[in-house]
């Protein structure tokens, strides 16, 4: 099958060789939308784990490297290392997707025929597994295939999928997005100080899921992901500005980086046990339980636009928050349906993928499904709202998802992903590995740092904490110093 492409007008300032706008359809700016409904984890395996974004491909590859031993399920790892979106149903809709993650299937038990006991207009309860390696009430295995069926929200190919179509946007080089207007146009030629349009040009481009990837990735990192993707030559990411950046980063900044957004209702606290190098002013390693690790873990599972929404729009990645800002700014009649807006700036985590002790308030989507039944062929059709038929009819049965972050059959939300109780080493870059005393001695060999300079300070880890963890990790290397330890002036 062919590669299907998104063509693009770009306009062009030749003597700065730099994108002043691009102007597209609505097929482009659903993909760049389609950006915030990512999973972290997906973002860092999309765009390699050799990121230069902070700290996050420390956690991701420290998840790979974990032994299973230390999850409460075989189904948590895979779950960590291939999150699944919330608008997974949208984002199959669009022109280009760049997501690999495997769409969800769901599975029924090998007994799992649907047999009425009632009434048509009744509701039927059943369990449904998004994992095949599950275990039914009865016993038997939860691994027969069901259907499932297109949302009714997603996208028809003709409207767009997060936009209204037949509609033309503007896109500026740092990923603004607004409707065609010839007096916005002329602003944007006027704050790049243009007076000649002969020092304008004009040029089409296609683009295909190798520079959509590239744009993803430039836009986390740059303010001109347009430019460093489609004028290369010319313009690269600062890696540079990139590296001074994180080198600026202070503590209290970090502490107080989502002054924006409220704190939520959740007290509650974990203690982590750092030790410091006195003479440096460095967190070598925390020595912590299973609830640290699993913390820091949950954050492969938020939605980008839930981490920009919970830092205050103060993510200071690329040009993520110009996106997010220009979205929330876009006329609500220019979206697809009044459920769209809420699905970027506020999107919710998969069922289940949520973690008791991820501390930060993301909600989850229920785990329980409107589903079909057919009368004649007992398959199951799952739909993410309203009920669908076959060609034979339908009959209305109720299903509930099995939890997998459980060994026992669990349908409310809730769980870790970590088993307990367990002890955990992690460095100030975010490398997480199972405690041993050996390996914390070699560390201080490591950077040659006597006994004697050791100091163990004990911090207590809260929702405000955790936010500055993960505002660090998404842009610093030394994470942990950044977050708990005050900088000298």
């Amino acid at each position: 099958m062919a590669t299907k492409e998104i063509t693009l007008k770009l306009m062009i300032h030749k003597e700065k060789n730099q994108i002043v706008y691009a102007e597209s359809g609505n097929d482009f700016v659903d993909v760049l939308l389609s950006f915030l409904t990512m999973p972290l984890g997906t973002v860092i395996r999309l765009t390699g784990k050799q990121s230069e974004m902070g700290s996050l491909h420390n956690i991701f590859r420290s998840v790979e490297d974990l032994d299973v031993q230390y999850l409460q399920t075989e189904s948590c790892k895979n779950m960590l290392l291939y999150p699944k979106s919330a608008s997974e149903e949208h984002c199959r809709n669009l022109i280009v997707n760049i997501d690999d993650t495997e769409p969800t299937n769901y599975y029924l038990c090998n007994d799992g025929n649907v047999q009425p006991f009632g009434s048509i207009h009744h509701d039927f309860k059943h369990l449904i597994s998004s994992f095949p390696d599950k275990k039914c009430r009865c016993g038997r295995s939860v691994e027969r295939t069901i259907l499932r069926e297109k949302s009714m929200n997603a996208g028809d190919g003709k409207d767009g999928v997060f936009v209204k179509g037949k509609m033309r946007y503007m896109i500026t080089d740092d990923l603004q997005v607004l409707p065609v207007c010839m007096r916005t146009s002329l602003e944007l030629l006027e704050r790049f100080g243009i007076s000649d349009a002969a020092v304008l040009k004009e040029r089409n481009v296609n683009l295909g899921q190798e520079e959509v990837l590239h744009l993803l990735k430039s836009s986390l990192l740059s303010k001109t992901p347009l430019t460093d993707v489609f004028l290369p030559m010319q313009h690269t990411i600062d890696e540079v500005t990139l590296g001074l950046k994180v080198k600026e980063l202070d503590s209290k900044d970090m502490a107080h980086s989502h002054t924006e957004t409220e704190i939520g209702s959740n007290c509650r606290k974990m203690n982590v046990n750092l030790f410091v190098s006195k003479s440096r002013n460095k967190v070598l390693y925390a020595q912590v339980g299973e609830e640290f690790p699993d913390l820091l873990f949950s954050f492969l599972a938020f939605p980008l636009g839930s981490i920009v929404k919970c830092l205050g729009g103060c993510t200071s990645m690329g040009c993520l928050d110009d996106l997010y800002k220009s979205i929330k700014e876009l006329n609500k009649r220019w979206m697809k349906s009044e459920e769209t807006k809420p699905l970027l700036l506020d999107p919710k985590l998969a069922p289940y993928f949520g973690s008791t002790n991820q501390l930060i308030q993301i909600n989850e989507l229920p785990g329980k499904l409107s589903t079909f039944a057919c009368s004649n062929c007992y398959g199951i059709g799952v739909t993410d709202s309203g009920f669908g038929a076959c060609s034979h009819g339908n009959r209305k049965i109720q299903v509930e998802a099995i939890n997998p972050k459980f060994r026992d059959v669990v349908t409310e939300l809730g769980g870790a992903f970590m088993a307990g109780p367990g002890m955990f080493m992690v460095t100030e870059e975010l490398i997480v590995k199972p405690l041993s005393t050996i390996s914390g001695i070699s560390f201080l060999s490591q950077f040659n740092i006597p006994i004697s300079d050791l100091e163990e300070q004990v911090v207590s880890v809260g929702e405000e904490e955790a936010l500055s963890l993960l505002k660090a990790s998404l842009i610093s290397k030394t994470v942990l110093s950044d977050v708990f330890l005050k900088k000298p002036k």
